[in-house]
């Protein structure tokens, strides 16, 4: 559903919400008082909260993928766009802005099962920049053994784990020594000899 004034308001009052209680608690009341706006408005854009935080959700993505599009871009050869577009995803977990919204997000797993068509483009968003990286990769001579569709399905799988367990509250490793370990792996696994890396 497009959204007009009132159902962009009451977007901004839920990220105002969040924000003040450090992406701790989401309660559609606060939200209503914050958005000015009635409960039958709320529910006019939103049937419930799960509804409210897939269009969150979907918000953010578009947000960090312009973050991640202009991470890959500073970066010229496809090994580096690839490691610097896993960082940028990992490394979110040591950036105190960026680190809540993750913790909300990646605590959402029922609803990213409840809406897979829906969040379908925002991880396409998400994904593009590794995907063209692995293509042009492939194209270079880069990655002998990379499969652009598979690989990147896997990357992001693979980088969404290592973001979630670099955002726990003890984690085994540090947020560097996780990104090292998953961009020396990927990049093995893309046929990458170290010398090249």
């Amino acid at each position: 559903m497009s959204m007009d004034a009132d159902g962009e308001r009451v977007i901004a009052a839920a990220w105002r919400v969040l924000e003040r209680s450090n992406f701790e608690t989401c309660k559609i009341e606060r939200i209503m008082k914050e958005a000015d706006v009635s409960a039958r408005t709320f529910y006019r854009y939103f049937a419930d909260k799960d509804e409210l935080l897939l269009a969150l959700m979907r918000d953010e993505m578009a947000r960090s993928s312009v973050h991640l599009v202009a991470a890959v871009a500073a970066v010229e050869r496809p090994v580096d766009k690839v490691a610097v577009w896993i960082s940028a995803v990992i490394g979110a977990a040591a950036d105190p802005r960026r680190s809540a919204r993750a913790r909300l997000f990646s605590a959402q797993q029922p609803l990213t099962r409840k809406y897979p068509n829906e969040l379908a483009e925002g991880v396409a968003l998400l994904t593009a920049p590794l995907r063209a990286a692995l293509t042009e990769g492939i194209a270079s001579g880069d990655f002998k053994w990379a499969n652009p569709e598979r690989d990147t399905a896997l990357i992001y799988s693979l980088t969404g784990g290592e973001m979630s367990e670099a955002l726990a509250d003890h984690p085994a490793l540090s947020t560097t020594d996780r990104i090292e370990a998953a961009v020396a792996f990927v990049l093995r696994s893309l046929g990458v000899p170290p010398s090249e890396r």
